[in-house]
């Protein structure tokens, strides 16, 4: 069985960029033991699809973000701001 290295970040975070919320993935995914082909395996997603997600690539589908996301645990709100 392979390790997997934890990373850890803050319980809340503010997403400002695609980076942000791949640095987020990559944290919640370690912290759980998954390996990223555990993950998309989870997901229902390639392993290609679930690395541009954790790079932070724009052009990957807001469906399969918040995908990866839901199934790993994580609640996403939003704020707006005035």
């Amino acid at each position: 069985m392979r390790v997997v290295k934890r990373i850890n970040l803050p319980k809340e975070t503010i997403l400002k960029t695609s980076e942000d919320f791949g640095k987020l993935i990559i944290s919640r995914r370690t912290s759980l033991g998954l390996t990223q082909k555990m993950t998309a395996q989870l997901c229902n997603i390639n392993t290609q699809t679930l690395a541009k997600i954790e790079k932070g690539n724009e052009l990957v589908g807001l469906n399969n973000s918040l995908k990866v996301a839901t199934n790993l645990g994580i609640k996403i709100l939003f704020s707006i701001e005035e």
